[in-house]
């Protein structure tokens, strides 16, 4: 179930930061297009405005324009003499009748009601109307002979500057821009009219746009203009997208992988502590057994108990007590390291009497097993501040290793030295070793390498951990070197100048 849910939180994470990169990359597009449109419709309304310029520029200029009189003051106000006689007629403001003179056929307009104050309307549109076609011929002439003109005459460069930036404001763009109007000249782009320091980069976009489009021929002159900070721009008005949805992608993730790491490890706990129980009662269930046969023995009366019978007896019920004892004190003494209720004795301490005493006891052991065991207490000066107890204890348990892990005649050395402010106490065998995938692991509470129970070793996975409970305690440090099938040495390190609290576990 565990890796179903993390196969499937992984698909979801994964298409959650799919989608979220899809829409912040489409709105990265919206944007664009829609800045793009803005900017060519900036530049459209610079042609037009310069065009409107010229316009302007001719009529205001042109001497020939005439005021024409206003004829809402004629007897027919609404008469138009621009159109045709017949729908006067219709109107009933004429009247048209056909003649034949000399043959030809001649229309003749006769006229109803005060016609003669209708001809001044008459002869003030006719006036109109060609003096407005005069004007329009004036406008084309005017234009062709503008178009003649160089560029920057055409369009002074103060004009053009003031009217593009009416433009990009009027269509809400405020970035800093670099314009030119380019043109071909013999077959190749220059710019005539802009910045000189115009030069876009591969990634920047040149908007342009055909200017005076009503010239005849049309000439390849284009206004052309870019914006250096516009990918900043957008990557600034997407942030507020991407990055707080980045961050709590980024959060969800990191949440799911803290989780699955606590339900792993929680896992991993159960199982050690499984095996822990396990081996407990394993441990616990051999001295119990002993002792109950063995107290049965001394209540049969079918037996006949000698003397040396019942040293023996009890001798067995007295040694199988004290490995129940000691058992029991392992999973205590762990208990109240868990507690933090430790508290810890210290005094001066000899390392290399402490060692050699130790040492001492342990020969009988390793010889039964047909071993060696070395002493080689180098360390000039041994003395430390810690708990004699505790540190007999973890030396003692680091022996003990050495002797159930080690093959037939194990190879013991136990030896001091200083070094760098510190004296180090080493143990060495030529046990089977450690794995090195395990190294990191064998000081975890119940923890016991899967092989350890080669020659039928058996524990609670508790001795490294104290050890290590008690070399922290004393503000120093465990090493592990080992080598599978080979051996394997550990190295504690006791400060000289212990300055911890003492009598209390850090």
């Amino acid at each position: 179930m565990i890796y179903t849910l993390s196969v499937v939180m992984v698909i979801a994470a994964a298409s959650l930061i799919g989608i979220q990169w899809m829409t912040i990359k489409q709105t990265s597009v919206l944007q664009e297009k829609n800045f793009r449109a803005q900017a060519n419709n900036a530049l459209k309304d610079v042609n037009e405005m310069l065009t409107e310029e010229e316009y302007t520029f001719f009529f205001n200029n042109d001497a020939e324009q005439f005021n024409f009189p206003d004829n809402s003051t004629g007897v027919y106000p609404n008469s138009n003499p621009n159109l045709p006689l017949s729908v006067l007629e219709e109107k009933g403001e004429i009247s048209v009748k056909s003649s034949v003179s000399n043959g030809k056929s001649n229309i003749v307009a006769k006229t109803n009601y005060f016609i003669q104050s209708q001809i001044p309307s008459f002869q003030s549109g006719y006036n109109k109307k060609r003096n407005q076609d005069a004007q329009f011929f004036r406008l084309q002439i005017f234009l062709k002979d503008r178009a003649e003109l160089p560029l920057p005459i055409r369009i002074p460069p103060n004009i053009l500057a003031i009217v593009l930036d009416t433009a990009l404001k009027r269509n809400n763009i405020l970035l800093d821009y670099k314009y030119t109007i380019r043109t071909q000249i013999d077959g190749k782009n220059s710019n005539i009219l802009g910045n000189d320091d115009f030069n876009p980069g591969e990634k920047d976009h040149v908007y342009k746009v055909l200017l005076f489009q009503g010239d005849d021929p049309i000439k390849p002159d284009y206004l052309c203009i870019y914006f250096p900070s516009q990918r900043h721009n957008f990557l600034k008005t997407t942030s507020f997208l991407v990055f707080p949805s980045l961050l709590l992608t980024l959060l969800i993730i990191t949440i799911f992988i803290v989780t699955l790491q606590i339900i792993l490890r929680q896992k991993k706990i159960s199982q050690i502590k499984n095996d822990f129980i396990n081996n407990m009662t394993h441990e616990l269930k051999t001295p119990i057994s002993t002792i109950s046969l063995a107290s049965q023995m001394l209540r049969d009366s079918s037996v006949s108990l000698s003397q040396s019978t019942v040293d023996h007896i009890s001798g067995v019920i007295f040694d199988e007590s004290k490995r129940l004892s000691n058992q029991v004190e392992k999973v205590l003494q762990m208990a109240v390291f868990n507690e933090g209720k430790l508290k810890l004795k210290f005094t001066q301490i000899d390392l290399n009497t402490l060692a050699e005493t130790v040492a001492s006891n342990f020969d009988i052991r390793v010889a039964n097993e047909n071993g060696e065991l070395k002493t080689d207490l180098q360390a000039k000066n041994p003395f430390i501040k810690g708990d004699e107890v505790h540190i007999t204890n973890v030396i003692f348990n680091l022996l003990d290793n050495a002797v159930k892990y080690s093959k037939s005649n194990p190879q013991i050395e136990l030896s001091t030295e200083n070094k760098n402010g510190f004296v180090i106490v080493q143990v060495k065998d030529n046990g089977i070793g450690i794995p090195k995938e395990h190294q990191a692991q064998i000081f975890e509470r119940f923890y016991r390498v899967p092989t350890g129970n080669i020659h039928n070793v058996k524990g609670f996975g508790l001795g490294l951990s104290y050890v290590k409970r008690i070399i922290d305690a004393h503000n120093g440090k465990i090493k592990v070197d080992s080598t599978l099938g080979k051996g394997t040495r550990f190295r504690l390190y006791f400060p000289l100048k212990n300055v911890q609290n003492y009598g209390k576990e850090n």
